[in-house]
């Protein structure tokens, strides 16, 4: 049976960052779904639109609300609701991949298989443990993002990035750290829709989630890394597959490579989409 492919985007990010993606898909025969996790998909304020930062920076988000669980239940529901049309297919890209793995822990017996695209997938350690590690040093992300933060997020207990105020010099060096293989005006359509508050998984532990050996481990699974990657390093995205393979050494990683940046794969899909077709064929054969 053809699979159904749901989308769970990264950081930042939102259901319209998969539209050229699904498209490709479409073009080869594949139902997809790309979800909005919860704070996402609603839209930009008028203090944001309009570069009112005092106004902007007292707003409240509702992202100081949120809890994994409400992540981890959107993709659990998106899941469910396309199980009827066959086997499923979960692709999740950087944070993305913290949701997905909760939601394999929750429900593997409706999960054909697990495709991470450089993305999240804590086994030894807490998810806001990682960035700490030496494998994280070159991350280019942190440094580029410092300087448009607004407030202080464990005050606030949500990050908020102001990526409109980013001057020449500063959007040079987040296109260099997200998809240094964009043209500028490539990488502007993609932070026009850049979301500019995150929920701040990086401490509590509510957010220790880690990949369940029992359940997450008997799904079939995908890392595909981004060789190019200068937001999460290849050593980050090596170091998450050790991890899982020592979890569970008869089900290892399938790992695939794209010549592409952390970002630069969505707006020029055709690559991602060749290794979802080969991987598509596995699953239909393999439906449980």
């Amino acid at each position: 049976m053809i699979p159904t492919f749901v989308f769970v985007h990264g950081s930042a990010s939102s259901a319209h960052g998969w539209t050229a993606t699904q498209r490709e898909m479409a073009a080869r025969g594949y139902r997809t779904l790309a979800i909005d996790l919860p704070g996402r998909g609603a839209g930009f304020t008028r203090a944001y639109h309009e570069q009112d930062l005092e106004t902007f920076a007292a707003e409240p988000s509702v992202m100081s609300e949120l809890t994994l669980d409400d992540f981890v239940g959107q993709v659990i529901d998106a899941v469910r609701r396309v199980r009827h049309h066959g086997p499923v297919i979960l692709v999740a890209h950087s944070f993305g991949g913290l949701p997905v793995t909760g939601a394999a822990n929750a429900i593997p017996e409706l999960i054909d298989r697990i495709v991470y695209i450089a993305a999240q997938c804590p086994v030894d350690r807490a998810p806001g443990e990682y960035p700490a590690l030496p494998e994280w040093s070159s991350a280019e992300l942190f440094t580029a993002t410092a300087p448009l933060l607004v407030g202080d997020p464990a005050r606030q207990g949500f990050i908020r990035v102001n990526w409109r105020g980013a001057d020449r010099e500063q959007r040079a060096a987040l296109r260099n750290a997200v998809a240094a293989e964009l043209t500028e005006e490539e990488y502007l359509q993609v932070v026009v829709t850049s979301q500019p508050d995150e929920v701040f998984w990086l401490t509590g532990p509510e957010w220790d989630l880690r990949a369940d050996k029992e359940t997450w481990g008997r799904i079939p699974r995908t890392f595909v890394k981004l060789t190019e990657d200068r937001s999460m390093p290849l050593a980050v995205q090596n170091l998450y597959i050790t991890e899982g393979d020592a979890l569970t050494p008869d089900n290892p990683f399938d790992v695939r490579e794209l010549d592409s940046g952390h970002a630069g794969f969505l707006r020029k899909p055709a690559g991602l989409a060749e290794i979802l077709d080969a991987l598509s064929v596995r699953a239909g054969a393999g439906s449980r």
